[in-house]
């Protein structure tokens, strides 16, 4: 039997993890934090309300994670809220609005903000649909790939989105539940040959790395990562985001209204009991986005609902050192080396979100890049 050990206890490394220790493989996860879920992270309120401080809506086509949460028995319910239909503010003519996203198909040359300015679009639906992009991908759109604009984040559209009853750290705890999991155990030095690892005083046979890019200095590899290697994780560039909540005292209908000013959006949705949630949630992306977000913002974006006193909550990740950002970014200045943060250095394996291609940003990838650095593993211990 195997031993491997997993630097990282986010939805990348835990899908790495469980796919090991499935295969009979004998596995070690450190983690730095003191839970399990990285930039997945569930909080439930004084008034009994659970809201997603981290990643949150679970969008179609996102398959690993649906058949994840089945396999583990934690039911998936309908937020009520679309995330790909959001009113902007001020108000843009639907129908030039939809009109635009029909041709947003055409839109693949360049970075977004020239591609959409190539549409030649009236200037309240362009400045709508770039506010909807930044804010999604909490990056500017002048250095980023247009071909974003097709990516399931970035998604314009009347379809439904899901989450996990109880909050969606529940896939990381149940992930977690069987594994051996040390946490408050970062790891500042990894030690590799070509026959082996050392994490922690303790020999392994290989090694996933399931922590973001952004971070990744922190540790001291022994020997040093290939110049390539190094490069391509060097050149990962993250946005900025955060996240308020406010507690509401009359109930809300699901509802999605877009700040294009302020590069945030706020939304209402259901409970998993199918009843309104008592929280507007407000999302900014960008570092412009992070610094407008305020409850007064929010609170003037939609008078129409009824705040409670309480504190505010507000969640960043600029600010928290086991990641310093967001999630990755499509960008022109630093494009993303997809195969080469992907592939395998000796018995070294590479997970995070960062990893996954098409699916980086999204809780999905995580989960992908996870079982591919399990595969690869597999394949060199076999």
């Amino acid at each position: 039997m195997s031993s491997c050990a997993v630097v990282g206890a986010g939805f990348a490394g835990l899908a790495a993890a469980d796919a090991l220790a499935a295969s009979g493989h004998d596995v070690t996860v450190f983690e730095a934090r003191d839970r399990v879920g990285g930039r997945v992270h569930s909080k439930t309120l004084d008034n009994g309300a659970t809201i997603e401080l981290g990643a949150e809506f679970i969008l179609p086509g996102h398959d690993v994670l649906r058949a994840t949460a089945q396999r583990l028995s934690l039911p998936l319910y309908e937020k009520g809220t679309r995330y790909g239909d959001r009113e902007p503010r001020p108000p843009v003519p639907r129908e030039e609005l939809l009109q635009a996203v029909a041709r947003l198909r055409d839109a693949r040359e360049g970075t977004v903000a020239s591609a959409l300015e190539g549409l030649q679009l009236p200037p309240a639906v362009r400045d709508a649909l770039t506010a909807r992009v930044e804010i999604s991908t909490a990056y500017p759109a002048t250095d980023q790939a247009a071909s974003v604009l097709a990516d399931s984040g970035t998604a314009v559209g009347d379809f439904p989105s899901h989450g996990i009853a109880g909050g969606n750290q529940r896939l990381a705890t149940a992930l977690a539940r069987d594994l051996r999991v040390n946490v408050n155990a970062a790891v500042q030095r990894v030690t590799w040959t070509e026959h082996g690892v050392r994490v922690h005083e303790a020999d392994f046979d290989a090694c996933v790395i399931a922590v973001p890019a952004s971070v990744i200095d922190a540790i001291e590899f022994d020997p040093p990562l290939p110049e390539r290697k190094q490069r391509a994780l060097d050149g990962v560039r993250y946005g900025d985001a955060a996240k308020l909540f406010l507690r509401l005292t009359a109930p809300a209908e699901p509802s999605a209204t877009l700040a294009v000013p302020h590069r945030f959006w706020a939304y209402t949705q259901l409970a998993p009991d199918g009843l309104p949630l008592p929280v507007l949630a407000a999302f900014a992306g960008t570092r412009d986005g992070v610094d407008a977000l305020t409850a007064q913002a929010v609170r003037e974006l939609r008078p129409d609902l009824c705040f409670s006193d309480a504190e505010p909550v507000l969640s960043t990740w600029h600010d928290d050192p086991w990641v310093r950002a967001a999630y990755s970014a499509r960008s022109v200045a630093s494009p993303l080396d997809d195969a080469a943060l992907a592939e395998p250095v000796g018995p070294l394996a590479f997970a995070g979100e960062h990893t996954a291609g098409d699916w980086h940003a999204l809780m999905e990838g995580a989960l992908r890049s996870g079982l591919r650095a399990a595969d690869d593993v597999a394949r060199r211990v076999a």
